[in-house]
């Protein structure tokens, strides 16, 4: 038998003769990696929703923004940007007013802090806005009424058909708004919404001097213009009126940016469980050795040398670390599918959840490395058991066991690997090396606390105690 064959076949019978050891190696690594996994493919998938979705998020194709209350020059200046655009005020704009107001429901007696927003115009342009009775949208723009979070009605205890008074206008609750394009479910945290016709806003008496209110108009251009250099050249304009100009494609940069924070965030709490599997790994590790000292001085005198009989194990713990991984892949892409209904609500966007391949081949990649990382350390304890350890337990090891190269470039591949990873993980190698040291640090804290916990148990603890208590 070959080298090579020596180690696989030992590599394989051991794992059989001791399958219930090693699995908890296995589990270890699982659920780092399926945590990584998940987050790695659900911020993948809402990169790619948002490619997909810019303009709905938007609303148009660019927005113009203003905190004060625009005079004819400003209304002219907007004029000229939308017919520059080459769209049509009628049509192709609309004009969005959101502020905060206390609505109230005769019916129930019920008020509200509530966030308003009077719409004037097709608005949105992209994306469909979901109400329940389904259709209810386009009767904003037919009467005097209103369109509100399902929360809304619960809290104040209306229903539709109630009616509705804000400020000194009064107005016939007509449906739910159940989805909106590009708002966040958690901004009803600050107030339900509610939606009114701009053409009843002065109505309602509520924008006097001191208001907290923004002013938007939303522009849909043709597919032929270029609004990045559009932007560019009307922008300074704009500024110079208190008015700011955002398109499509600058609120999906901005979104992506944010997404790539959260998903280093996130990689990093997914990293430590990583991390925490890896030890788990070394400990599993540390008692197989340990058990299996026997069996290994038998093989030294049997023929086999050192470097053998740590293959054997190294090979162990690398299909085990795989094992785990693979577990953790699919442990990972299935907490993936359930993401969406969990955080669906507090998404500006619809995901469409497909397992990234990125995200498998990194979670792979991970699990191993770790497994490999951590497991070196307690295996490297296989040199340092002689042949004559299979007639003296007590034979002297401390020649073999003395911390030699192999051992230092083993904790150097340690120290490396946790920098590496980090660094990868944030995308920057001194911050990865800030948060490698972080850990370290914290890992230092835990052993000294554990250390000074073991001694003074060692110490005072009663003696007369059973085993069971003292452990």
């Amino acid at each position: 038998m070959t080298r090579l064959g020596f180690v696989v076949a030992m590599a394989w019978r051991e794992s059989r003769a001791a399958g219930r050891r090693l699995l908890l190696l296995t589990a270890a690594v699982s659920i780092g990696v399926g945590a990584l996994v998940a987050i790695e493919s659900f911020t993948d998938n809402l990169r790619t929703a948002v490619e997909g979705q810019s303009r709905t998020l938007l609303g148009g194709d660019i927005a113009l923004r203003s905190r004060l209350k625009p005079d004819s020059t400003f209304l002219d200046l907007l004029d000229s940007v939308t017919h520059a655009a080459g769209a049509d005020p009628r049509t192709d704009r609309a004009a969005v007013t959101n502020f905060e107001g206390m609505a109230y429901v005769p019916r129930t007696s019920g008020t509200r802090l509530v966030r308003v927003s009077a719409i004037a115009g097709s608005y949105p342009f992209y994306g469909e806005v979901r109400t329940e009775p389904a259709g209810a949208w386009g009767r904003l723009a037919a009467g005097r009424v209103t369109l509100v979070d399902p929360s809304f009605l619960t809290v104040l205890g209306a229903r539709i058909g109630d009616t509705m008074a804000l400020g000194e206008s009064r107005f016939v609750i007509a449906g739910t708004v159940t989805n909106f394009p590009g708002d966040v479910g958690i901004r009803a945290a600050f107030g339900p919404r509610v939606f009114i016709p701009g053409e009843f806003l002065d109505e309602t008496k509520l924008l006097t001097f001191g208001s907290r209110v923004e002013y938007e108009w939303v522009v849909r251009t043709p597919a032929t213009l270029d609004t990045r250099k559009f932007a560019e050249s009307w922008r300074p304009q704009l500024n110079a009126k208190s008015g700011r100009l955002r398109t499509a494609a600058e609120e999906e940069r901005d979104l992506k940016e944010t997404l790539d924070q959260l998903r280093r965030y996130l990689g990093l709490i997914a990293l430590i469980a990583v991390l925490l599997g890896g030890i788990g790994v070394a400990s599993a590790v540390q008692v197989f050795i340990r058990r299996k000292r026997d069996a290994i001085a038998v093989l030294r005198c049997l023929g086999a040398s050192s470097g053998q009989v740590f293959s054997v194990y190294l090979l162990q713990a690398v299909a085990m670390g795989l094992a785990g991984s693979m577990a953790g892949v699919v442990l990972g892409v299935t907490l993936q599918f359930a993401m969406p209904a969990v955080f669906g609500q507090f998404l500006p966007l619809d995901v469409s959840v497909r397992p990234s391949p990125r995200a498998i081949l990194t979670g792979l990649g991970v699990g191993i490395w770790v497994t490999t990382a951590f497991a070196l350390l307690p295996l490297l304890q296989v040199r340092a058991v002689p042949p004559l350890a299979v007639l003296r337990r007590d034979v002297d090891q401390s020649a073999a066991s003395r911390a030699d190269w192999w051992t230092r470039l083993a904790w150097a591949a340690l120290a490396g690997s946790v920098i590496a990873l980090a660094g990868l993980q944030v995308g920057n190698a001194l911050r990865g090396l800030a948060f490698a040291a972080a850990v370290g640090a914290a890992l230092l804290v835990l052993w000294l606390a554990a250390m000074g916990l073991t001694r003074a148990l060692r110490r005072w603890f009663p003696h007369r105690l059973g085993y069971v208590y003292r452990q």
